[in-house]
C-alpha cells in the first residue's frame, strides 16, 4: 500500500486529473441517460474532426501499445518491456471476458430502430456488438498510465492523460462504443497499468533497498 501511495504521489500530474476524469465521469452519468450521453458526443461532428478523430483513435490500437514495447527494448528496459508486456496480457484478458460475457450492443446496433440518427464514417467500419467495455480505451489509458509512471518528467503526465482521454473519446465519435464503455474501459487501462507496475516496483525495492528502485526512461 505503501508503494502505491508513492507512485501516486510522484505521479499526481496524472493521477489528479485522472482522479476529476472519474468523478466527473460518474456525475455525468448519473444526471444524463446512456443514450443522450452517446448523443451529445456523436453528434458534435465536422468534416475536419472525422478525419482527426480517425488517427487519433489509433492512439488505443494494440498496434501502438507493441511500438511502446518495441522503444522500450531499444532502451535496453528489459525488466520495463516484461512489465509492460504484463500489463497488456492483463488488460486484454479483463476485457475480452467482459466483452464476451455482457455482449452489449454498439451504438450503430442500438439505434438501428431509428436510422440516421447516428454519425458514423463512410471509411470506418462500424461493430455492432461486444461493447461493453472499450478495448481501445483500455489500451490507451494502460499505455499512457504506464509511460507516466516511467518517465523521469512527471509533468508530462498531464500529456499523457490528454492523449488517453481523446482516444476515449474518439470512440464514441466513431460511434464505436458508449460513454459506460470508455469510462470503465479507462479505469481497467490505469489501475491495471498501476497495480502490476507497483508490484515490479516494491520486488525492486526489496531487493535492492539502498539504491533509487524506480526505472525510469526518456522525457527527462
Amino acid at each position: 500500500m505503501k508503494t502505491l501511495l508513492t507512485l501516486l504521489g510522484k505521479n499526481a500530474p496524472f493521477f489528479l486529473p485522472f482522479l476529476l476524469w472519474i468523478v466527473g465521469g460518474a456525475m455525468l452519468q448519473t444526471y444524463f441517460t446512456h443514450e443522450e450521453l452517446f448523443l451529445a458526443i456523436n453528434h458534435a461532428h465536422a468534416p475536419w474532426a472525422d478525419v482527426a478523430m480517425t488517427g487519433v483513435t489509433y492512439i488505443g490500437d494494440g498496434i501502438t501499445f507493441a511500438v511502446m514495447l518495441a522503444l522500450i527494448l531499444v532502451f535496453r528496459k528489459y525488466k520495463l518491456f516484461l512489465t509492460a508486456g504484463i500489463v497488456l496480457l492483463l488488460v486484454t484478458v479483463i476485457v475480452q471476458i467482459a466483452k464476451h460475457y455482457y455482449y452489449e450492443p454498439r451504438p450503430s446496433l442500438y439505434f438501428a430502430h431509428t436510422p440516421g440518427l447516428v454519425h458514423t464514417i463512410e471509411w470506418i467500419r462500424v461493430h455492432g456488438t461486444c461493447s461493453f467495455p472499450s478495448g481501445h480505451t483500455t489500451t490507451a489509458f494502460a499505455m499512457f498510465t504506464f509511460l507516466a509512471l516511467i518517465c523521469r518528467n512527471k509533468i508530462s503526465g498531464f500529456a499523457f492523460l490528454t492523449l488517453a482521454l481523446l482516444a476515449a473519446y474518439s470512440r464514441i465519435y466513431l460511434a464505436q462504443h458508449f460513454f459506460v464503455d470508455v469510462y470503465v474501459g479507462s479505469i481497467i487501462g490505469t489501475t491495471g497499468s498501476l497495480v502490476v507496475y507497483s508490484l515490479f516496483h516494491q520486488s525492486r525495492m526489496k531487493s535492492s533497498p539502498e539504491i533509487d528502485p524506480e526505472p525510469v526512461i526518456g522525457l527527462t
